[in-house]
């Protein structure tokens, strides 16, 4: 029986732009998927909230325009275990596909008190900045590879597979994680696996944005190719991040609509972080998934 490639039933990606007719059906089959496909859930993948930081001392990293999935997912990286990370892992070597400008590199260089040995990350087109970044900062690696075949490009001594914001562009999100899978399985040392996305609230929220959302049930299908590792999946935000989103963001996404956040930044920045204060249940806006391959010991 041949593999499957992808979590979707689909192969539509909105990055690609949707033709008329094309768009009531990407948004049928992602609606369809995030229903009632697959109809099982993985049995060792833990389910957790996430509550961020909020105090000054976290807060002032965040960027105050910011959609309420991104200051999220940045007070997520903040928070990781940096140091248990380094203890377990020794020098830690970040492989991020799906880098984009590679600011991550630089992020997380800081997030974790400068614990990032190396940092290669992948993009499927070059970006203007990466020479300049590169020459600044040396620990840092950027290339072009795109999500299907980047095993060739992994360091041999990567140990943290990351992405932002990235596997929902994947066409074949399953290939890019067996790929992940078969480099772990060559290692004798623990791995770790970090990768935040966005949830089937996004469906309303981003609208017409790459292939897929994702819930726990197409997430078990990542999680069951790793069968012998600790697998936590940690739902960001809910319904007041996502009520936030749509008064001032999603008008941006319709045609004619405008950017409330530049109208009212102040108003913004304040709602933005009583928002992620006040969520502590409900509807999450967007998932980080953690996969801890061939531990020494247990982190989450």
């Amino acid at each position: 029986m041949a593999q499957m490639r992808s979590s979707s039933i689909h192969r539509f990606n909105a990055d690609h732009g949707l033709g008329r007719w094309c768009r009531p059906i990407w948004y049928l089959f992602n609606w369809l998927g995030n229903s009632f496909l697959p109809n099982r859930q993985c049995s060792h993948l833990a389910i957790k909230r996430f509550f961020p930081d909020t105090s000054d001392a976290a807060w002032q990293h965040i960027n105050p325009k910011s959609s309420p999935s991104r200051a999220l997912s940045d007070l997520f990286w903040m928070q990781l275990p940096w140091a248990r990370f380094e203890a377990e892992l020794g020098q830690i070597r970040i492989l991020d596909t799906g880098c984009g400008s590679g600011r991550y590199g630089i992020k997380l260089q800081e997030y974790s008190g400068s614990r990032v040995a190396s940092y290669t990350g992948l993009d499927v087109r070059p970006h203007a900045g990466w020479r300049d970044v590169m020459k600044e900062h040396q620990f840092m690696k950027l290339l072009v590879a795109d999500s299907a075949s980047f095993a060739c490009l992994s360091p041999e001594h990567t140990n943290m597979f990351i992405s932002q914001s990235a596997i929902e562009h994947f066409p074949e999100d399953l290939t890019y994680f067996r790929q992940v899978r078969d480099f772990v399985a060559q290692r004798s040392a623990p791995t770790i696996q970090v990768h935040l996305f966005p949830s089937a609230a996004c469906l309303r929220l981003y609208r017409f944005h790459g292939v897929r959302q994702y819930t726990p049930r197409t997430i078990s299908m990542i999680a069951s190719l790793f069968q012998r590792s600790h697998c936590t999946l940690f739902e960001l935000g809910g319904s007041e991040c996502n009520t936030l989103h749509v008064e001032y963001i999603r008008p941006v996404l319709l045609e004619g609509g405008t950017d409330r956040r530049e109208l009212h930044p102040e108003e913004y920045a304040r709602r933005l972080r009583s928002a992620v204060q006040l969520d502590s249940d409900g509807d999450p806006g967007f998932y980080a998934l953690v996969i801890h391959s061939k531990p020494k010991s247990r982190l989450f």
